[in-house]
């Protein structure tokens, strides 16, 4: 197993991703911690994983609130032994051109996607450093590449997000904490399976991208992949988003 004895958080892991992502990173014999909003939601999700084998605990949290990040991530890193890789993946899509989107949803979308992010990352960074080694892994989006037109909102968050961790990056290397910045396109966020055919060339799987993730978590210490897009056969990709 490439990841036995490791230690992971995962944010936004009660469902779809996330979930996809504790699971990979459990079968590769990692022990993991699922930060979500509390409810049944995450019960069962680290039911599941549990039910499979995993060493998993929750870590209830609305993260875009400090005090309950802080919280959680003290008391999962307590509960795990240690931490070793903190996956960034709670975030959110909504879309609206600029001149019809409101503050409201401005500000839903940069306290999720962004804010959100930061303070899993700050929180952690303590107990990665403790380690001396370690591996951060953000979600971003190929909204954070190029501009798209009708999701402004969604677009400055995944921006502001790349910059957070392309800074993450350069402050962290001397700790030898690699952080490893995923650009997905195309997810199959429904989980509905797709069969064999043309639609299946059209879209990635949460699972194609755990994969990934998991990759980037097992790479040889003096590795670190850097950013990484990933996006399904079929996808239209403009040039400029190479």
């Amino acid at each position: 197993m490439r990841l036995e004895g490791r230690r992971a958080l995962i944010t936004g892991a009660s469902r779809g991703l996330g979930l996809a992502i504790a699971r990979a990173l459990s079968r590769e014999g990692a022990a993991v911690a699922c930060m979500a909003r509390p409810g049944p939601e995450l019960t069962a999700a680290v039911d599941h994983l549990a039910s499979a084998g995993a060493r998993a605990i929750a870590a209830p949290a609305d993260v875009t609130d400090e005090a309950q990040v802080a919280g959680a991530m003290s008391k999962a890193v307590q509960e795990l032994g240690a931490l070793d890789i903190l996956v960034l993946n709670a975030g959110t899509w909504q879309g609206a051109a600029i001149a019809e989107t409101s503050q409201a949803l401005w500000d839903h979308l940069m306290n999720l996607n962004l804010k959100g992010a930061f303070l899993a990352l700050k929180h952690a960074i303590p107990a990665l450093k403790e380690r001396g080694s370690g591996t951060v892994v953000g979600i971003v989006s190929i909204g954070a590449l190029v501009g798209q037109p009708g999701s402004a909102a969604y677009a400055a968050s995944k921006w502001g997000l790349r910059g957070l961790l392309e800074t993450a990056a350069l402050e962290l290397k001397p700790h030898r904490i690699r952080v490893t910045l995923v650009y997905p396109h195309q997810i199959n966020s429904a989980g509905a399976a797709i069969e064999p055919g043309p639609e299946r060339d059209r879209k990635l799987d949460p699972a194609d991208i755990a994969e990934l993730v998991t990759l980037a978590c097992s790479a040889p210490s003096h590795v670190a992949i850097g950013n990484v897009a990933i996006w399904p056969l079929a996808a239209g990709i403009r040039d400029s988003m190479r």
